[in-house]
């Protein structure tokens, strides 16, 4: 079932729950985003393969390199003017939105006692956009992988969040939608939860934690 925990999870322990962020708060969908830009479909490709699809949108993430690097980097690449490769970019940070019936849970799981904490793979760019957002409020501890130089699913990240925050793998739950970042939490002992956007993953989430 896709709420299902991993099988080490002891929900009555549960003190602490980390979030991810896109697909599970926040919106993102490269397609949409592509889609929205009006483009050819010449042009559509190249931003698909060499941006959203190139290892230069990782290292970004990884904080490896800066934005107007990666842009003039795609540009060079695919002959598409700069201007072009900056309103993709920027498309893609604006249709990073919140997803209220996550912004929902989130707000409850708080509201009930439980401390929340962010850690996602975001490039330091996109993370000073969206920082802003009401729910990071709710935030004890936030770590961001573009400021980190470490990324999701190594298992530094993971680490570092653990001991940055005083964690117990065993009294926290990991809420992602990528099942590679699921597999290595649990190699650490932390709780799990594959997230899905379904009615049944929410009503899950919140079983578990009941």
């Amino acid at each position: 079932m896709p709420y299902q925990p991993g099988p080490e999870i002891a929900s009555n322990l549960i003190t602490t729950v980390i979030f991810d962020l896109g697909n599970v708060l926040l919106d993102w969908n490269t397609e949409l985003v592509l889609a929205g830009l009006k483009l050819p479909n010449s042009a559509l490709k190249l931003l698909r393969d060499e941006l959203f699809g190139h290892q230069d949108w990782l290292d970004m993430d990884h904080g490896k390199v800066a934005e107007p690097i990666v842009a003039a980097r795609v540009s060079t690449r695919t002959g598409l003017p700069i201007s072009v490769i900056e309103a993709a970019l920027q498309a893609a940070k604006d249709s990073l939105l919140p997803i209220p019936a996550s912004v929902d849970l989130m707000t409850e799981i708080h509201d009930r006692g439980f401390e929340l904490v962010c850690l996602s793979n975001m490039s330091r760019e996109t993370y000073a956009h969206v920082r802003h957002l009401d729910f990071f409020k709710l935030f004890a501890g936030i770590v961001i992988s573009g400021h980190e130089g470490c990324m999701k699913p190594g298992a530094d990240i993971f680490q570092l969040t653990l001991q940055r925050f005083d964690l117990s793998p065993t009294k926290t739950l990991f809420i992602d939608d990528s099942l590679p970042n699921i597999l290595q939490a649990q190699q650490l002992g932390i709780s799990t939860l594959h997230f899905k956007r379904t009615d049944h993953c929410y009503a899950g989430i919140r079983q578990m934690l009941a």
